[in-house]
């Protein structure tokens, strides 16, 4: 499985999801088709989540979503929840529903309805082809057979009616099995420890819901139920069997929360009555408050995913096995066909062969390349570059298709060491690899806040056993640009010693944990000590795709590689992997080294005697399947339940103790399963085969293991009858602390001598397997050198490495001209400019004649760039230095990029978000204690850099990063000033730059709503870019509006950060659009987004002028009129990445809140600090609070103030 084989005696049981949940396709733009792919999918959360977002639109979207779950009861557990809320027309069951999905303890009603569904399933999935033409077979479709037989097997176990002496003793193997969770949690959290990982469902007003979570958390632990009713709890007699486990004990996780993957921050906020999640309007809500809350979001989802099943806009496809398997048979489908296997197996614990036998694989109608990938946190168990080298090739090729990862497992300190250590190496060079980006990272901005994470740290501690540093990263393609989709990722030509640095990195960090000194220094529990997440099939498969994604002299590289491995001798590169690593390159056509090219009986002086004695033309590689007695199993199994570890397992080859030569090699790539061996063929020879027959109790059952893995077939030559095979432990600080007295100092389990014919099986092929398993990379339509939208140009890029350090320090992109009109122009001295279109991208331009576009796989710093120029030879060009991670938050200014995709204008960075169906925020008593929360969340915009800077004037910053700093700064002046917390509520503002002469843009702010998927707040704006040609238009309406009780509050700006505001105009009207650009659209005309960022020139295309809604603002002077040249937006705070900057500390927090908030105690007119003489501000003189620099400005004022005026004290 392309990772080292764990020995999961520990396992937990994760039913529900625990962290709230997000809308999948909120980086998409509307309306369109989106195929998505849910991998480690767990509960459906995200799944209901997102459809009830597109229902809210006016024209939802056709969702078609695959999902994969290691384990079946996760998957059961879903369809029968789906099937319920099919059922359930007019959501009459939604308590029962609930109970059913969350509590483990459930009343005789839910039980009752459990047993009925359950049977009603049974009966309709006797067949795959039954399933698919059954009432549910439409929207719930199954991916293969056996994931239909491993679900119908529990909903067996789901539905079974049980009385007597077998309902005491269900009762009593699960009421053991709870209280051995229960121990497990009490020993991880404590009697008197706050959980505090619910203040994410909390956000953003986490702080205030603290220990309301925590008293719901310790009663849904002691009860089973979310009910904080006596009587409610009391109906709660029976235990749940959707949370027990079929075969074995129970480990119920001990982080399981319903509340976790809901959003009850609307408990803690004051929502408006009329809007979506209003609910108690207590400072401090009664459980039974919050917990309705979630039941009522639970409510709304269920009630839109009846009706997108109505509409037929949606399909959920499911499947029972490994992410990685999974998405290395979807690369196969799509590459080869659906007819030839991908030879992987199910799982890391079953010999089945995974097939999708769907007829919609065969028929190649289900999606093999997605707009879409989740991958919940399996990045923690699976490691990331694994995942997304098995999943980038999957991903569309498009400036809006995503991948998402989340890590939960405490690491790291930081977010940012976290980054640095994620990809196994430097993240410019890796990515571009892997052609991803972190868009988080490269634009240094989020759309949610890290304060909630930062208090979970802080309130957990840096030696907390159950502590998180929850992230959740996107990916996207490098950006392209011109307006062409991105059909095709270019080619990243290296030389080929180049090529060899960067993969020896990558490998070198990769096994950092084989240097034992290092692994010491490092912050870990002793559980994620024991779990590696590589092998030497783990770098192999890298290989595989580095080798699609690039052109290079690729056996010269491997040589190198080789080499350079050759000459190092940390424990990386120890020589017990060696030849699993060269067996791997084989097998997978990357590099052959001289031993694996020759005939294996040419390489031994042995004869054909003992284990292989009647093999002919004996392939390079053979398997070794080792059979592994229960009783040599057993004591292992009690000693690892005892310590509550997870231990990685592997296999020894090595020579006997009495051989004059001894050696050793260690195989980490294998596979395990338990049950009965048959044999086929003769024995000792290549006519020989194996099979399993599964004993689906595995580790609990009585039946022996079995361990199978490729060898080079020279080794089983050395010895054919005396080497030895073992089943062992990895050496690790843990592993040899825990296991070596018993095990010894192999840490081996088991060992047999090759000859022992009742324990090693020798055969060409893994059992029921006919090849190795697939592995392919990049497809190779979607990895081409860039050729110009006319064919007048083709691009290639090439990379230059840092041989010291192996990551690539510069990109020549080289645009080679073809069009004979363009050759001539250039030869004949025509004058070539660049310009920057984003840190990705140039613009070459020839006078007179066309652009061309020089793209790079990774950010590159401007200040480095220069340009070539071969007029003879037809060609330009572009060198420039690659931006190093630790430089991507100086490109300040590329915060919200927007591009053309295929002539619409796309998102790079940017949530969609449907306005009319957030909930509105209450404002009208903005004292109110409910609204506090803002004043700590929106200083957590500015990281701890910048807030060092915003506080310190004198503080040397570079220009990008103050323009920065102060453009968070007037967002804080106006979500503050529209939420009248810090002085009088003001809803109109004017973006003023006196270096570009005044007021440059108007902004009107109609409501505050809460942004439930990213846990914040966003304001629901018009904006009225004023430019040259406009204003005469609108003079007599601005002139209204100033002696008007809306005239403008200014927002002072430098000429710097007024850029910022030109830029993120487009990105603000984008995400909430509910009008279609025109086909004479002038970001289509131009090119440019935005339009210009010049003074007095035009900002935004017309398309979506004046389509702000009619009751937007309240009627005032000069409005109407005003408001047919606004366009909507969205204006959400621009949050600190801390995966970039250190979050500000939780303990300035309160104070930076008031010294910003102090800034808005500026005149409340024009917002100046100071009178004309440089003297103090005047007080209003009833109420002492408003300020002023003049009376002009007071009287201006007066009409608007004194509806909110109250004498001091009052």
């Amino acid at each position: 499985m392309l990772a080292p084989e764990i020995a999961n005696l520990v396992q937990f049981f994760y039913p529900i999801g625990n962290t709230p949940a997000v809308s999948l396709t909120q980086d998409l733009p509307s309306k369109k088709k989106a195929d998505l792919l849910l991998l480690g999918c767990g509960d459906v959360r995200h799944i209901l989540f997102t459809v009830h977002t597109e229902q809210q639109c006016r024209d939802p979207r056709p969702l078609d979503v695959t999902c994969c779950d290691v384990d079946t009861a996760v998957i059961a557990r879903n369809i029968v929840l789906l099937s319920l809320v099919l059922d359930d027309v007019d959501g009459a069951n939604d308590q029962l529903i609930w109970n059913l999905f969350y509590h483990f303890r459930i009343d005789e009603g839910s039980l009752g309805l459990l047993q009925t569904q359950t049977t009603k399933l049974l009966s309709l999935s006797t067949s795959l082809h039954t399933w698919q033409q059954s009432e549910y077979g439409r929207v719930i479709r199954m991916c293969d057979s056996i994931s239909l037989e491993r679900v119908r097997d529990l909903w067996r176990f789901y539905g079974e009616k049980r009385e007597g002496d077998v309902l005491r003793h269900f009762k009593k193997k699960l009421d053991d099995g709870m209280r051995v969770s229960q121990e497990f949690q009490k020993s991880v959290i404590g009697d008197n420890m706050s959980v505090i990982t619910g203040i994410r469902a909390a956000a953003p007003a986490c702080l205030q819901a603290t220990r309301a979570l925590g008293d719901l958390y310790k009663i849904y632990w002691a009860f089973g139920t979310t009910e904080t009713d006596k009587t409610a709890r009391s109906r709660a007699v029976n235990f749940n069997p959707m949370f027990a486990p079929k075969d074995g004990n129970m480990f119920l996780h001990y982080g399981t929360d319903p509340v976790l993957g809901f959003h009850i921050g609307s408990s803690y906020v004051p929502i408006k009555p009329t809007s979506p999640h209003s609910g108690s309007s207590a400072a401090n809500p009664e459980l039974h408050e919050i917990v309705k809350t979630a039941k009522t979001e639970f409510g709304t989802w269920t009630k839109s995913f009846r009706a997108h099943f109505r509409a037929d806009l949606v399909t959920l496809r499911f499947f029972v096995g490994d992410a990685v398997a999974f998405a290395y048979t979807l690369q196969q489908i799509r590459t080869t066909g659906p007819s030839k296997s991908s030879h992987w197996y199910r799982d890391r614990y079953h010999f089945e062969p995974l097939v999708l036998d769907d007829e919609s694989y065969s028929k190649t109608s289900a999606p093999l390349v997605f707009d879409v990938i989740d991958t919940s946190n399996l990045i923690d168990h699976l490691g990331a570059l694994n995942l997304l080298t098995a999943t980038s090739p999957l991903l569309r090729n498009s400036l809006s298709a995503t991948l998402y990862s989340e890590k939960l497992v405490r690491t790291q300190e930081t977010q940012i060491s976290l980054l640095e250590t994620l990809l196994c190496g430097d993240m410019p060079t890796v990515t571009s690899l892997l052609a991803l980006v972190p868009v988080e990272v490269a634009t240094s901005t989020a759309f949610s806040s890290a304060g909630d994470e930062a208090l979970c740290q802080d309130t957990s501690g840096p030696s907390s056993k159950a502590g998180q540093v929850f992230s959740r990263i996107a990916w996207k393609r490098p950006l392209n640009s011109g307006d062409v989709a991105i059909n095709t990722l270019g080619l990243i030509h290296f030389d080929s010693a180049g090529l060899a640095q960067v993969l020896y990195r990558v490998l070198l960090t990769m096994f950092a944990d084989a240097d034992v000194s290092k692994l010491l220094a490092r912050m870990q529990s002793p559980q994620t000590q024991s779990l590696p997440t590589y092998n030497r099939a783990s770098f192999v498969a890298f290989l595989c795709l580095v080798k699609t994604r690039t052109s290079a002299d690729w056996d010269k590289a491997m040589e190198d590689l080789l080499d350079l491995m050759n000459q190092d001798t940390s424990p990386a590169f120890a020589n017990t992997y060696m030849q699993e690593l060269c067996l791997w390159m084989h097998l997978k056509g990357l590099h052959s080294v001289d031993i694996l090219k020759r005939s294996p009986h040419s390489l031994t002086g042995h004869s054909q005697t003992g284990t292989l004695q009647g093999w002919q033309n004996m392939p390079p590689m053979v398997s070794v399947t080792l059979r592994v007695p229960r009783s040599k199993l057993d004591p292992f199994i009690a000693e690892t339940i005892k310590v509550g570890v997870t231990p990685p397992l592997h296999a020894i080859l090595q020579s006997s103790p009495r051989a004059a030569s001894q050696w050793q090699n260690m195989f980490a790539e294998t596979q395990i399963g338990f049950g009965t061996l048959n044999a086929k063929g003769s024995r000792h020879s290549d006519s020989f085969e194996v099979e399993i027959e599964e004993d689906q109790l595995g580790w609990k059952g009585k039946s022996p293991m079995f361990i199978s893995f490729y060898v080079p077939s020279w080794i089983l030559l050395q010895e054919p009858c005396t080497a030895t095979v073992s089943l062992a432990i990895p050496h690790s600080p843990t592993t040899t602390r825990i296991f070596a007295s018993s095990l010894g100092r192999n840490l081996s389990i088991f060992t047999a001598k090759q000859e022992e014919v009742a324990h090693v099986y020798i055969t060409k092929n893994q059992p029921h397997q006919s090849d190795v398993m697939s592995i392919h990379g990049f497809y190779s339509e979607d990895v081409k050198n860039e050729v110009g939208p006319d064919g007048n140009s083709e691009t290639t890029i090439t990379a230059t490495v840092n041989e010291k350090t192996g990551q690539i320090s510069s990109f020549t992109t080289r645009v080679q001209i073809l069009s004979e009109q363009s050759k001539a122009l250039l030869k004949d001295g025509s004058r070539i400019t660049q310009s920057l279109r984003s840190p990705f991208n140039y613009a070459l331009s020839l006078k007179n004649g066309p652009s061309f576009n020089a793209n790079f796989p990774a950010p590159v710093l401007d200040s480095t760039v220069r340009v070539r120029i071969a007029r003879k030879s037809s060609y330009l060009e572009l060198v420039a230095d690659v931006a190093k991670s630790k430089d991507w938050s100086a490109l300040r200014s590329f915060m919200y990029p927007v591009f053309l995709d295929s002539g619409s204008p796309a998102l790079w960075n940017m949530p969609h978000v449907n306005l009319s169906s957030l909930p509105t925020i209450d404002l009208n008593n903005p004292s109110s204690e409910r609204l506090q929360w803002l004043r700590t969340h929106l200083p957590t915009m500015w990281s701890a850099p910048e807030t060092a800077v915003k506080f310190n004037p004198s503080l040397p910053a570079p220009p990008n990063t103050r323009a920065r700093v102060d453009f968070k700064d007037g967002l804080f002046h106006i979500f503050l000033g529209f939420s009248g917390t810090a002085g009088p509520q003001a809803s109109v503002y004017g973006i003023d730059c006196p270096e570009e002469k005044g007021v440059q843009m108007l902004v009107f702010v109609s409501k505050m709503l809460l942004d439930i998927s990213n846990r914040t707040t966003v304001l629901d704006a018009a904006v009225l870019p004023l430019y040259t040609d406009l204003m005469p238009q609108i003079m007599p309406a601005l002139q209204a509006m100033a002696s008007s009780t809306h005239s403008p509050k200014s927002i002072r700006t430098s000429r710097d950060e007024l850029h910022l505001w030109k830029e993120a105009l487009p990105a603000w009207t984008e995400r909430c659009r509910s009008w279609s650009h025109k086909p004479s659209c002038e970001y289509v005309a131009t090119g440019k987004i935005p339009l210009s960022i010049k003074f007095g020139e035009r900002v935004l295309c017309s398309c979506g002028k004046g389509t702000v809604p009619t009751d937007f603002m309240p009627e005032f002077g000069g409005w109407k009129a005003l408001a047919k040249h606004c366009v909507r937006m969205a204006i959400s705070p621009a949050f600190a990445s801390a995966l970039v900057d250190k979050p500000i500390d939780l303990s300035a927090l309160s104070s930076a809140s008031d010294a910003i908030g102090q800034d808005l105690n500026g005149c409340q007119v024009c917002g100046k600090d100071e009178d004309a003489n440089g003297s103090a501000l005047m007080n209003c003189s009833r109420c002492h609070k408003a300020k002023y620099c003049s009376r002009d400005c007071q009287k201006v004022d007066w009409k608007k103030h004194k509806k909110v005026c109250k004498a001091d004290g009052n």
